[in-house]
């Protein structure tokens, strides 16, 4: 029997088979699967019989030539879809096929077209290997990116585990130490804080105040809106509260309707009173509930430290009690605990209080002051000048309550009140035939810092029917100076309505001329302590001749205020000022008095003996 001889194998080259090592240990250091797949690639199409050579990897982005796809799904055709280990197919004449299997995974194909089988079989059991190699370091990095990926994972979950602990104990923490419903401090809170201020107090010789602040009849809301809407109300009271704060101070509910505020680093108790009366204001004003405007007055009470203890609960019980005492006096109020010994901050809370009825009450009223025309020798109108009616004090000066209104603000009601009387006055004097008298109504450096204060001025011009060139308004030098651009703007935009524009107390602020200049101003009013000294000292003359020839300068009247003395008059005329103002012509007249006097010959002050 004849046997089939079988071609003998030419015995491998030592330099390829060094080459093919060196392929297969460089396949370690390749960073990742691609440049894996193009190294293997590039290097193996150099072996000997070999045309091209390719190796397509399991999610591979590089798309296969048409001619290497044919050859791989030739591949998943006739060879197992099972992976076998170290597997290497002939598929016919110029092919040779490699699958890259793992156990029970198939990770790609290592693929050949081959010109010379003869030159290639030396080295197929190496191809095979490095098959092998490709296998196994893929599916260590796998493995690897796997347990990355897990650790990744556990780590995750590890820290978002620690985020809702922390996050848990943080809530815990906040209920532990806040109110529920409206975010504020409780009173556990409160007390901490309250012992952390008395210690930095003591240490820096400054005040602190604990005011108790209990909402008047708020159970008869809650009863007869519901207890939802009460919440509401209460969420609103706690925002209004906060907003009249500072950092440093406190603001905590600690019952149904009671907070108290801790206001930390005082340096006197009258300097806590305007907070205090802020805080009265916040609460009164309206909140809308139901469709309706609901409001809910409040009792203060406050004690401080030092002076009326020096332990956190024993100033709060003082505190409470001085609540009691305020709500017990009529409600809406504030009261001190030691009101006997600061009767002074005592005496000017009550007046805010009841300053803050009178103005709707209408008990301010206006006083008229008129003013001379030193060319004619007749009464050019009056300044309006504001008197408190008060029912128990009786008529109050300026001076006892204005400095409040501008605290507390109220200046921006009392004025409007008193622009309000001023123009309906002027309108009398008109219909009564008297001329065409000016009358002059002071504003007040809170009014001009807001726009409001135009319409205000138009709807007082509108209800009254008064000729807007009957009015003239009268600004402080000091008001207009802090803000130049905005007071500018305010000024000519007042200007535009057609009323007159005065500077009054000029000399007294610190503006400079060239500021001035750019203002619409018709009179500068030369301040009476220059006035008083005009015939005594040669410095004040001198400035009220400067101020007269200025005024000149820039086509503007010049009134002086605070004339008392027939000699000051004199002088005026005589250096060309043109209307006076003051005791010598008249002191501030009730409207009915007024309406005589303007009805009687003026003879010249200057003329007196």
């Amino acid at each position: 029997m004849s046997t089939v001889e079988q071609p003998e194998t030419a015995a491998p080259e030592a330099t390829v088979l060094g080459r093919l090592l060196v392929i297969q240990q460089a396949i370690d250091a390749m960073p990742d699967e691609s440049h894996i797949a193009s190294f293997v690639s590039r290097a193996l199409s150099t072996l000997p019989g070999v045309d091209e050579a390719w190796v397509d990897l399991e999610g591979s982005p590089v798309a296969p030539s048409a001619r290497m796809a044919a050859l791989k799904q030739r591949c998943e055709r006739e060879i197992s879809p099972v992976p076998v280990l170290n597997f290497m197919r002939h598929l016919g004449s110029g092919v040779q096929c490699f699958p890259i299997d793992a156990p029970a995974r198939r990770l790609g194909w290592l693929l050949l077209t081959v010109h010379d089988e003869d030159a290639l079989r030396p080295y197929v059991a190496f191809l095979g290997n490095i098959a092998g190699t490709m296998a196994r370091i893929l599916l260590g990095r796998h493995y690897q990116a796997r347990l990355a990926q897990a650790n990744e994972e556990l780590r995750e979950a590890r820290d978002g585990l620690e985020q809702r602990v922390a996050e848990r104990t943080r809530e815990l923490e906040y209920r532990a130490t806040h109110d529920q419903l409206t975010g504020l401090a409780n009173r556990a809170l409160l007390v901490d804080r309250l012992q952390a201020a008395i210690g930095n107090a003591q240490r820096e010789g400054r005040l602190i105040a604990v005011v108790y602040l209990d909402l008047d009849s708020f159970t008869f809301l809650n009863t007869g809106l519901g207890n939802a809407l009460g919440d509401d109300f209460l969420r609103e009271t706690a925002r209004r509260l906060r907003r009249l704060v500072r950092d440093g101070d406190t603001v905590a509910r600690i019952g149904s309707d009671e907070f108290v505020i801790l206001l930390t680093g005082l340096d006197s108790v009258e300097r806590s009173s305007v907070r205090l009366s802020a805080m009265l204001a916040a609460v009164r004003e309206p909140v809308p509930l139901a469709g309706k405007e609901t409001v809910v007055t409040c009792s203060i009470g406050a004690a401080v430290y030092p002076l009326d203890g020096e332990e956190g609960e024993l100033l709060l019980r003082r505190a409470n009690s001085a609540m009691l005492r305020a709500k017990n006096s009529g409600k809406d109020s504030i009261q001190l605990y030691a009101s006997t010994r600061d009767a002074a901050v005592a005496e000017r809370m009550e007046l805010e209080t009841e300053l803050r009825r009178a103005i709707p009450a209408g008990e301010l009223v206006a006083h008229y002051q008129p003013k001379l025309d030193l060319a004619t020798g007749e009464l050019s109108g009056a300044e309006a000048l504001v008197r408190w009616n008060h029912p128990r004090l009786g008529l109050l000066a300026p001076s006892r309550f204005i400095p409040i209104a501008e605290d507390s603000a109220l200046i921006a009601a009392l004025g409007e009140r008193v622009l309000l009387q001023a123009c309906l006055q002027a309108r009398i004097w008109q219909e009564a035939g008297l001329g065409n008298k000016t009358v002059a109504v002071n504003l007040a450096a809170r009014q001009l810092r807001d726009d409001s204060i135009i319409a205000t001025v138009g709807q007082a011009l509108h209800s009254t029917g008064l000729m807007p060139s009957m009015l003239e308004l009268e600004i402080t030098e000091s008001s207009i100076v802090h803000d130049i651009g905005h007071a500018t703007y305010l000024l000519h935009q007042l200007k535009d309505l057609g009323v007159a524009i005065s500077i009054d107390d000029f000399g007294t602020g610190y503006s400079s001329l060239s500021t001035l200049r750019n203002f619409p101003v018709d009179k500068l009013k030369i301040d009476r302590s220059f006035i008083h000294e005009i015939d005594t000292v040669p410095s004040a003359a001198a400035v009220v001749l400067a101020v007269i020839s200025f005024a000149r300068t820039l086509g503007m009247r010049v009134i002086a205020e605070g004339v008392e003395t027939a000699d000051q008059a004199a002088f005026l005329h005589r250096h060309g000022c043109d209307e006076i103002q003051g005791y010598l012509v008249s002191h501030p007249l009730p409207p009915e008095q007024l309406m005589l006097r303007l009805r009687e010959a003026t003879p010249m002050p200057w003329a007196a003996p």
